[in-house]
């Protein structure tokens, strides 16, 4: 009997009906390149998908560009209340985020979704 150890991510997006079955064994990484390849998607449509760690890595890019600079190590994640760092962590409003995103684009020209990305940051 062979076990395969499933990612508790991948499982949540292959419920979801974003992900196929076949994504199973794939690094988190790999299944979001793979889904975004296969419908032709760019970090500027909506849907795109982002891994956790590309997410939070896109994030903590976008704020430095409003002046937040966070540690690498640094996790975002998006709150209601007062924005702020909170021990290795910065919440992040949701117009922080769309404020950053948007000064990511008037400087380097890229353009990255808001809403991709807000969808891939965990709620605190």
């Amino acid at each position: 009997m062979t076990v395969t150890i499933c990612d508790p991510w991948v499982e949540r997006m292959i419920a979801a009906g974003r992900l196929a079955p076949g994504a199973r064994g794939l690094s988190r990484a790999e299944a979001a390149d793979q889904y975004n390849a296969a419908n032709a998607l760019t970090p500027d449509d909506h849907d795109y998908l982002y891994s956790p760690g590309q997410a939070q890595e896109t994030a903590r890019d976008a704020l430095s560009m409003v002046g937040i600079a966070l540690p690498a190590g640094a996790r975002v994640v998006l709150t209601d209340l007062v924005a702020g760092h909170c021990g290795r962590a910065y919440r992040a409003n949701v117009g922080q985020i769309e404020a950053a995103v948007e000064e990511h684009r008037l400087t380097t020209g890229e353009t990255i979704s808001a809403d991709a990305l807000i969808a891939a940051l965990p709620w605190d």
